[in-house]
């Protein structure tokens, strides 16, 4: 076993594993473990750092440290499960978050923000193939996101953007891709921008949610 903090966690999930503790026990203090595994107390406490963010244990002062009952998985083994979301689920949720997010930008983004996502749209515009295209057309809603000053909002359009670089993704766009699509899909970007530009969440709400209905419809063949 490593004499580190990833060694000490990892013989820690082993135990657990072969059933030697069960959830809801209080595990051997630092000491204790330091002990065992002939290491510091700070390698120790590290690797519980480890173990309480991978929602294996709980740590609670003047108490000791247990196990969870039922241990809670960690953002990264979510986001591993959800690379495979279907782009009709993805579509489904875009039209849940992106429409408020647009609305949010309208009342918070400040000039220099607003001037970015018409950099990205005049960049679309500008595209000349279907890649360059849709590295635009993403950034434009990034850039939506990201002037929301909404920090919990921003992280869920990062997972998006994680389900939108997915091979299946990008090979639906490629498929469906036309010139007059990106020329319509332009034009409804102009009416976002106008909207936000003209400060009005609602006009900007309304439009994001219409252009992902575009977007629906000329991907999976479906109306909302």
């Amino acid at each position: 076993m490593r004499g580190n903090a990833d060694g000490i966690a990892d013989a820690v999930r082993r135990r657990v594993e072969a059933g030697e503790w069960a959830g809801g026990r209080k595990l051997p203090t630092e000491r204790d473990f330091a002990a065992e595994y002939g290491v510091a107390r700070n390698t120790v406490r590290r690797a519980f750092d480890r173990l309480e963010k991978d929602g294996l244990l709980i740590r609670h002062v003047g108490r000791g440290t247990y196990l969870r009952d039922e241990p809670a998985e960690g953002v990264a083994a979510i986001v591993k499960r959800i690379e495979g979301t279907s782009p009709a689920d993805m579509m489904e949720v875009r039209l849940l978050l992106e429409p408020a997010a647009t609305g949010f930008a309208a009342t918070n983004a400040s000039s220099s923000a607003l001037a970015g996502i018409a950099e990205a749209h005049a960049r679309a515009i500008a595209a000349t193939d279907m890649p360059e295209f849709e590295h635009w057309d993403a950034e434009f809603h990034h850039r939506i996101f990201s002037c929301t000053r909404n920090d919990l909002l921003r992280e869920f359009h990062e997972v998006l953007r994680i389900l939108r670089d997915q091979p299946k993704w990008f090979e639906m766009k490629a498929r469906s891709f036309a010139e007059a699509r990106r020329k319509h899909y332009c034009i409804e970007h102009e009416r976002i921008l106008a909207a936000l530009n003209a400060r009005h969440p609602e006009q900007a709400s309304a439009a994001m949610r219409a252009h992902l209905l575009t977007v629906q419809t000329n991907l999976l063949g479906r109306l909302e």
